[in-house]
């Protein structure tokens, strides 16, 4: 078996939980159809990529490329360049041979697209196409070519209640969503804790030459923590208290004290619909349309291609729509 797979059997993202004993047993089924796409889901930091690079691996043996690209950091403008790739020449300020992009770097292998819950309306439409018809254009050419590639989808957002919000396209999910499989959140699998820690303090004690153990008081501190981090959060606590500690077996104190609860903060888009508050005799879809967006843009601090990117349009869509409501003009 290969490495990524064997450290989900016996390493920090299955442990002793019935529920990441059933992730694994879902990574091992899609592993035997290489080209079913798959959607990953679960809270930042329980570990969406290593289960990607698991599936990826149990399918082709780490023979293939495993080609991994966050959609929230794409540069506005340029999603479609990064994923398609395009012909030499194809725009101003582009590389001089072209580029091949990521779906065909990814060819006979795996692609992951990380957070594609962000990823904008028009590149949505484009990747629907790749999904149905497996074959992608490079901006620049017209002809198509092949998408020989495994798409893994992953996400720490609802994509159901972004598609019933108008924010993601309905076939789109569909399509992503043919094999599901989702992680569990750390404070609702409270027994792989320990298996985490001890793998985590070995790790970190043959990085530091040291042998490192957890006090009883220490391991039930670290159970009763909420985790909003995770599994992330779990390794970065330990390894804060491995460094700092000068004793090998950590105790409570060793351990940084539970932060208060901060709640976190809201969206743009989230600010933008909690601030809209119309009285009833003024709820026509104009005033509505006009309210929103301009929450969006104060939200965004001006900035109309983030603020089209949190209201789910395109920019030339919210243009047209300044241009309309004489917002800005």
């Amino acid at each position: 078996m290969n490495s990524v797979l064997s450290e989900l059997e016996t390493g920090p993202w299955v442990g002793a939980s019935p529920a990441m004993n059933a992730v694994l047993e879902r990574v091992q089924r899609v592993a035997r159809s290489p080209r079913t796409t798959v959607l990953v889901s679960g809270e930042s930091g329980t570990g969406k990529e290593l289960v990607a690079r698991a599936v990826h691996e149990a399918s082709r043996g780490g023979r293939r490329p495993f080609v991994a690209v966050n959609c929230a950091a794409l540069a506005d403008g340029l999603v479609e360049a990064e994923l398609f790739g395009y012909a030499p020449g194809a725009f101003t300020g582009g590389r001089p041979g072209g580029h091949e992009g990521l779906i065909a770097a990814a060819s006979g292998g795996t692609l992951l697209l990380d957070e594609i819950g962000e990823l904008a309306a028009e590149p949505q439409a484009k990747l629907l196409r790749v999904l149905q018809e497996r074959s992608f254009r490079r901006i620049g050419e017209n002809r198509d070519r092949p998408a020989d590639a495994r798409i893994i989808a992953s996400t720490h957002r609802d994509l159901s209640a972004r598609v019933d919000a108008g924010l993601f396209r309905e076939d789109l999910y569909y399509r992503l969503n043919v094999l599901s499989i989702h992680l569990p959140p750390l404070r609702e699998r409270l027994e792989d804790i320990a298996p985490l820690a001890r793998h985590f303090l070995a790790r970190l004690g043959a990085d530091l030459g040291r042998s490192f153990e957890l006090s009883e008081a220490a391991l039930d501190g670290l159970r009763r923590r909420p985790w909003p981090g995770n599994v992330r959060e779990l390794a970065n606590v330990l390894e804060r208290a491995a460094v700092l500690s000068p004793h090998d077996r950590l105790d409570i104190d060793d351990l940084e004290p539970v932060p208060d609860a901060v709640p976190e903060a809201p969206s743009a888009r989230e600010a933008s619909v909690a601030a809209l508050s119309l009285p009833l005799e003024s709820l026509r879809l104009r005033d509505m349309e006009s309210a929103l967006i301009r929450r969006a843009l104060e939200a965004c601090e001006g900035n109309r291609s983030r603020a089209a990117r949190e209201l789910g349009i395109n920019r030339a869509t919210l243009y047209g729509k300044l241009r309309r409501l004489g917002i800005g003009a």
